[in-house]
């Protein structure tokens, strides 16, 4: 019988067919191997799942191989990117994303004091040191640095008196002398 996978590609008559089972039979470890070789090829173009390929990337982003472990190399070769990508909010987004577990963490811009603030769960593992690295690599003369904000999970709400107006003015064809503009005015408070 031939295997399901080939099955999909073939048309219906060669179901039967011995020599063609045979073939696929025969075929498989090899098609498999070449199938393994191509994935690691293609994990080796991108730094942050490069194996073997770690040490090309490094002589691309600093001209020689780092002497760290591989998750370093691979932080030293994220940061080097951003700092070539430039002080965007795409970018600060990015690296907050990259120095949390959760993936939750919020970049603020804060424009009074000129400092970037990440705002994470205190829960959450934060790297607050590949952060600072990472912004202090591309950080302009105008921002002051990084500062942390960790926040609990719970939820507080707050309940105000709302006051909203609702007028309703007359139309153009609708004046007559001495009219006030307004038709009606209604007030609702929550």
């Amino acid at each position: 019988m031939i295997p399901e996978r080939y099955r999909q590609m073939l048309p219906p008559y060669w179901y039967e067919n011995e020599v063609a089972e045979y073939h696929f039979e025969g075929a498989a470890s090899a098609v498999d191997a070449f199938n393994a070789q191509r994935e690691d090829l293609l994990r080796q173009f991108s730094p942050l799942s490069a194996t073997w390929g770690l040490d090309i990337w490094d002589w691309i982003y600093f001209g020689k191989k780092q002497l760290l472990s591989v998750e370093e190399r691979r932080k030293n070769i994220q940061q080097k990117h951003w700092a070539y990508l430039g002080f965007t909010p795409s970018v600060l987004r990015a690296i907050g994303y990259s120095s949390s577990d959760t993936k939750r963490v919020r970049m603020i811009e804060d424009f009074d004091r000129k400092v970037i603030r990440y705002v994470y769960l205190v829960e959450d593992l934060f790297d607050t040191k590949n952060a600072v690295q990472a912004v202090e690599k591309i950080r302009p003369v105008h921002c002051n640095g990084v500062a942390f904000e960790p926040v609990s999970a719970e939820r507080i709400e707050l309940r105000d008196v709302l006051v909203v107006g609702v007028k309703e003015y007359h139309k153009v064809r609708e004046f007559r002398v001495g009219m006030t503009p307004i038709k009606r005015y209604e007030e609702v408070v929550r």
